[in-house]
């Protein structure tokens, strides 16, 4: 009994955050969706497809803020508000922002800020997803809770952005734009819906604050238009509907009950959605149910929908479907995802059953090798090799674990216990004895 209750996972439906520490005490609160970040990716993949540009460099962070905005900082790092997708009226207009933010990173502005974002890939990126976190019924690791924190440098106010990098960054994402088959008009929609007040809340410490006025952007985004021939396109019909489908879900796990309810109350697909997770989030898992049930049935293709019964069904402790429908949601995939390969190795793990157990670590690898830096995932796996009496491996998954999240010490401890039992000239020995090297020197530095 004791190993059942140990094995139950609690789900909630609210974001696992990676907080920012800033200076002024306020933290960035990122999530993940893969959803959104397979729809973001291909927009991008259509901006810069007349670009001679490394899209392989470039990351994007989805902040939840009811805040308007996007910036960039680190060089090709775009952070994008997740109240920004909310309030963009079609795709086109997210698509518009999106360029503007890339013109600044492909015309190589310098964003100068009180604290620069430092070495981003190599903080702590645990693993968080927008709908679901597993919690481990009376786990005494201290090591969970920090797993699910990372944390990094942030200034105090971000860069202020000049008036001729703003211009030249709005007459550029034109450009783009105009080349890749996206009106440039949607821009200028788009900022004229935001209110100057609206986009300078604080003008002291807030993101806005970057950018200048917007009746002084529309007049450089006008004039830049109007010295191309033609960029008059039509919304693309299939990119819109799922566009309006993100909007749905991220308004519902972001906005109050009853706000999100005013807003989707009809029966068509983004109101089934939004309703979906409402109910989920209520802890109402028929409707829930019947809703995404409903949504599968007119579109049978849609991962997204599978996934999201797939985590219903295991808050309900039925482990077959959520394993079912995890497994159906992966299949369609258009790109192979480390959430979605985390969470299948989530489901297995929750089997007294040894196969399920061997089957979670190949999942969960999968997952890592997707994503290294996907810290949940190394957790769940020394989980998974502990479930299977193999705690040398354990051992190696903790350190890998603790040192993404910046706990050189303890990543260090652990190697070396890791070291000691682990298969000489494997992968994971070779891996070890790296982490052990990479780590002496400052653990030795740190105790002097």
């Amino acid at each position: 009994m004791a190993k059942v209750v140990k094995k139950l996972f609690f789900f909630f439906i609210i974001f696992l955050f990676i907080n920012f520490q800033i200076i002024s005490a306020k933290a960035l609160e990122i999530i993940r969706d893969t959803e959104l970040e397979e729809f973001t990716s291909e927009i991008i993949n259509i901006l810069l497809s007349s670009e001679n540009f490394d899209k392989e460099e470039l990351r994007i962070y989805f902040i939840n803020s009811k805040q308007v905005n996007a910036f960039v900082t680190g060089g090709k790092n775009i952070f994008i508000n997740t109240e920004l997708v909310i309030d963009s009226n079609n795709y086109g207009e997210y698509a518009a922002v999106l360029a503007h933010e890339l013109a600044h990173i492909i015309g190589g502005h310098i964003f100068i800020s009180s604290i620069e974002i430092s070495n981003l890939n190599k903080k702590a990126f645990p693993i968080y997803l927008l709908g679901i976190m597993g919690i481990i019924s009376g786990a005494d690791d201290a090591g969970v809770a920090s797993v699910m924190v990372g944390q990094a440098s942030v200034a105090d106010g971000f860069t202020y952005y000049s008036r001729t990098q703003e211009a030249a960054a709005d007459q550029s994402a034109v450009k783009i734009l105009c080349k890749n088959g996206i009106d440039a008009k949607h821009l200028i929609e788009f900022l004229k819906q935001l209110p100057d007040n609206k986009l300078n809340l604080n003008k002291k410490n807030n993101y806005r604050s970057t950018h200048p006025l917007v009746k002084n952007r529309v007049i450089w985004i006008n004039n830049a238009i109007e010295g191309l021939n033609d960029c008059n396109f039509e919304i693309d019909k299939q990119f819109e509907k799922r566009f309006n489908l993100i909007k749905a879900k991220l308004h519902a796990f972001t906005h109050p009950y009853d706000e999100t309810a005013a807003v989707y109350n009809k029966k068509n697909d983004n109101d089934l959605y939004a309703s979906a997770v409402l109910d989920y989030l209520k802890g109402d898992h028929s409707d829930s149910i019947n809703n995404l049930e409903i949504l599968i049935n007119r579109n049978p293709n849609n991962p997204f929908y599978k996934e999201l019964l797939g985590e219903i069904y295991f808050s309900k402790n039925n482990y077959e479907k959520a394993v079912y429908y995890q497994l159906e949601a992966i299949k369609e995939l258009n790109n192979k995802n480390d959430i979605f390969y985390m969470m299948m190795g989530n489901y297995l793990l929750a089997f007294d059953d040894l196969e399920k157990q061997k089957e979670s670590i190949s999942f969960l690898k999968k997952s890592i090798q997707i994503n290294p830096n996907n810290a949940y995932s190394w957790y769940l796996l020394a989980r998974a090799y502990g479930e299977m009496n193999e705690i040398a491996k354990a051992n190696y998954a903790t350190a890998e674990r603790y040192y993404l999240i910046g706990e050189r010490k303890l990543s260090y401890n652990f190697a070396q216990k890791a070291i000691e039992g682990i298969e000489k000239n494997s992968p994971e020995w070779y891996r070890t004895a790296d982490l052990i090297e990479i780590l002496k020197k400052e653990v030795s530095k740190n105790r002097e």
